[in-house]
């Protein structure tokens, strides 16, 4: 598996949030753009498909959260990790729940890493180092 690169030198790739809650997304972006990055919102795994599907090579970090109505980020998941893009871009767990077990199942679905919610500066800030990076593994 090889890192993302950005198409043209000098962009910065998109990082794409996905959550049902507006306030986790607003918060997100918030925090994200602050670091100069830009944010693309998606309400649910089904949208988050749709977008990648759109513009893979856009996203350079995905952030999605685990329970959502329709699909679920797991499954959104594993669905992104069976294209060629998607089986390269980091893709972080937003959760509130952080047992062992939940940790587990993000990483057998093919997550990078681990934010717990509430999502704070401090989390965002140890997860968008990964954007271009391609890192296998990372906690907040």
């Amino acid at each position: 598996m090889t890192a993302y690169q950005p198409s043209t030198a000098g962009d910065r790739p998109q990082i794409l949030v996905v959550d049902d809650d507006a306030i986790n997304r607003l918060v997100a972006r918030v925090l994200i753009e602050a670091r100069g990055y830009s944010v693309a919102e998606a309400e649910d795994g089904q949208e988050a498909l749709e977008l990648f599907a759109a513009s893979p090579d856009a996203f350079g970090l995905i952030l999605m959260d685990l329970s959502m109505p329709g699909v679920d980020g797991l499954t959104a998941t594993r669905a992104l990790r069976q294209s060629p893009r998607g089986a390269t871009v980091p893709i972080v767990a937003l959760t509130r729940l952080t047992d062992p077990d939940t940790r587990r199942d993000c990483f057998d679905a093919g997550m990078n890493g681990f934010l717990p919610k509430p999502i704070s500066a401090t989390g965002i800030e140890s997860i968008v180092c990964l954007v271009g990076h391609g890192a296998y593994r990372a906690h907040a």
